[in-house]
């Protein structure tokens, strides 16, 4: 069962890129013990009503600080991302989890494939960063909308240079609803990765449109639905 909510404060604030910040909060009642790919509910001082609620899936696995560093972008008109946009370090906000089911597997398969776009990234880092087996090999497709809104870039790279279980395959592409997903650069350089006689654990992040039709061509490829963990930001 999720934390009842409490009050968390914001310890630092750090710009990623000129889209995309990090978020330190500490709990300051008691901390939050969560698995990677997990995420926490936000509930926003905006409105004469009720407090707005948001979800932020956090970028590092649990530390000694027990610090939870959340990762977001500024969404066009956003109400939630424009008022975290312009928080301070001090500020407290009201915060309620873990949530969330797009975590590792128990047992891990030995080869996992991961899939994500821009923020979606987040939650797929915080996995890396676990203790994962010696063996396992883990390969990380990653588009990111443009070179300025690459996130984690250098520490991928920097971790396929030296652990040689990692593939770390970057693209640099906007997301185009005008041509089918057999088209897309992702579903090309996945090819030799979906072999069916290969047991593969596969990890899909992004928004819907990233998400679904990608889903949607790995069943055709032969994964069940069940096979494929995929997690949806909008």
């Amino acid at each position: 069962m999720a934390d009842a909510t409490q009050r968390a404060r914001v310890t630092s604030i750090r710009e990623l890129t000129p889209n995309v910040r990090e978020l330190r909060l500490l709990p300051l009642e008691h901390p939050i013990s969560f698995q990677p790919g997990q995420w926490v509910s936000l509930k926003l001082p905006l409105g004469n009503g009720n407090p707005l609620t948001r979800a932020y899936t956090m970028a590092d696995p649990p530390s000694t600080s027990d610090e939870l560093v959340l990762v977001f972008d500024r969404v066009p008109d956003g109400l939630g991302s424009e008022y975290l946009f312009h928080v301070n370090e001090g500020t407290e906000l009201d915060v309620a989890g873990p949530y969330g089911r797009f975590v590792l597997p128990t047992p891990l398969q030995k080869e996992m494939l991961f899939l994500a776009r821009y923020t979606g990234i987040v939650p797929v880092r915080c996995m890396l960063h676990q203790e994962l087996a010696p063996d396992s090999r883990v390969v990380l497709i990653y588009t990111m909308p443009s070179d300025v809104e690459s996130l984690y870039h250098a520490e991928f790279t920097e971790l396929a240079s030296r652990r040689d279980g990692f593939r770390y395959i970057p693209i640099t592409s906007r997301l185009r609803s005008d041509v089918s997903v057999q088209e897309w650069p992702e579903s090309k350089v996945l090819q030799p990765y979906v072999t069916a006689d290969r047991p593969l654990s596969v990890f899909i992040s992004g928004i819907r449109a990233f998400v679904r039709p990608l889903r949607g061509h790995l069943m055709e490829l032969g994964f069940e639905r069940r096979e494929i963990r995929a997690e949806t930001y909008d």
